[in-house]
């Protein structure tokens, strides 16, 4: 079995601007390696009707933020997806980007009787090594006496979000299932002063026991077969701003675990530990994050997948250089069997492009039925007119499918070389094309 590896982050951000002097640690909150896959679900961003159009137009201000901190280390991202303050991020190193297919969204309002978009879920679903995998960022009823909402909506949520994948049409059907956000559950029972007075470390296994997440759980109300690692951390909600001390504000809102990350594996593979598995590496609170009103939670999860036989649908013959002033080309071959359309293209990027799908510096459409020439490739031609004035940056290929909604293919790192230089200057090896060597090898499959 191989593995990969997925952060997921939930963080309620109550209707406040990215931290500038806090967003490195906030975006970076596990001490592991670099996980392969990184999914950020944010609950409360602000939501005001001219923001609302303003994200329609352009990235709103947390998206903006967090992907130039997380593609500026090596990551691209995959998805993403609104509802008015709930938003999810889905991030992967590049290497992975051709094995991350049939990716599809979706959303479901529960505010207001289904009407209003303040509370509800938006979810991403993908293939990943030949694994299903669905994500799920949700922010439910608030308040404790509303147990019962927070229940039925997410039973709402279970059975209106589909998809067109024919193996995947529901959530259940995945292989794989993370369920995060602020699902608002309460401490059931007690009063503000007796949670705070439990909200120590050495006593949290009292207030678990009144957990009505938990209690959900065990009763079969609700996330029947989900799974949750051991709460080692104090309640994450509520708090002053900018401060470890919970509400004293008039209202005295009780401490409780609104944010959390709950996992399922399908129950056709219940058992299997080899090949069918998800291991929780840690999950934990991040109090040293003094923003919001909530504390960001993560969780670190491993994955078995299917990489060993895993092949890019595209293959990319190697480029050692472009030259500026100079029509460029490219090769590749389609495997059999792939599904293309008029609509594909191959796009130019900078090392360290945010999203696949529009961050090209420049593209050209994919050959028509590629996968029917296979014995020379396909090639295309990129105008010199149009290939890019900075011949210092690295560059990669991208064969980006509209059918699919992802990247089959990735090519190896080269540069654009300027008009006067003379190309036996750079080598492979003073660009950067030795040290991609090992992923292209990955990607290529040899």
């Amino acid at each position: 079995m191989t593995e990969i590896s997925i952060v997921v982050c939930t963080y309620n951000v109550a209707t406040l601007d990215p931290p500038k002097e806090l967003l490195n640690d906030l975006i970076w909150l596990h001490t592991s390696d670099a996980p392969d896959l990184y999914a950020i679900g944010l609950q409360e961003v602000s939501s005001k009707p001219h923001e609302v159009i303003q994200s329609t137009l352009s990235d709103d201000p947390w998206t903006e933020a967090i992907s130039a901190c997380v593609c500026e280390k090596g990551y691209a991202m995959v998805s993403s997806i609104r509802l008015q303050g709930i938003i999810q991020l889905l991030f992967a190193r590049m290497l992975h980007l051709p094995f991350l297919r049939d990716i599809q969204t979706d959303f479901t309002r529960t505010g207001l009787g289904g009407t209003w978009g303040n509370k509800g879920a938006v979810s991403i679903r993908l293939d990943c090594y030949e694994r299903s995998l669905c994500l799920i960022n949700t922010h439910l009823a608030a308040h404790v006496e509303n147990w019962a909402d927070r229940d039925k909506e997410y039973h709402t949520i279970v059975t209106s979000q589909t998809y067109s994948h024919p193996k995947t049409p529901t959530v259940l059907d995945h292989d794989y299932i993370i369920w995060f956000g602020d699902l608002n559950y309460r401490i059931e029972d007690l009063s503000v002063e007796v949670v705070k007075f439990l909200s120590t470390p050495k006593k949290l296994h009292v207030l678990l026991e009144k957990d009505q997440l938990k209690l959900s759980i065990r009763s079969k109300l609700s996330f029947e077969g989900f799974r949750e690692g051991p709460v080692t951390f104090i309640p994450t909600y509520k708090y002053d701003f900018q401060s470890d001390d919970f509400d004293t504000s008039p209202k005295q809102r009780p401490p409780a675990w609104t944010d959390r990350v709950l996992w399922k594996v399908h129950p056709k593979y219940a058992g299997d530990e080899t090949d069918f598995c998800i291991t929780q590496m840690a999950y934990r609170s991040h109090g040293n994050i003094k923003w919001s009103d909530h504390k960001p939670v993560s969780a670190e999860f491993r994955l078995g997948v299917s990489m060993e036989t895993a092949r890019p649908l595209v293959s990319f013959d190697p480029i050692e250089s472009w030259r500026r002033g100079e029509d460029a080309q490219c090769t590749y071959k389609v495997a059999p069997g792939t599904r293309t359309s008029n609509w594909d293209w191959v796009g130019l990027y900078k090392v360290g492009f945010q999203t696949p799908s529009r961050s090209y510096v420049t593209y050209v459409w994919a050959v028509p039925n590629g996968e029917t020439r296979q014995a020379s490739g396909c090639r295309v031609t990129f105008k010199s007119n149009y290939l890019p004035d900075d011949t210092f940056s690295k560059y990669v290929l991208c064969y980006f499918s509209k059918a699919m909604n992802c990247v089959l293919g990735v090519s190896n790192v080269f540069r654009v070389l300027p008009f006067e230089e003379d190309t036996r200057q750079f080598r492979a090896a003073d660009y950067g094309f030795a040290e991609t060597a090992t992923v292209l090898r990955d990607i290529a499959g040899i």
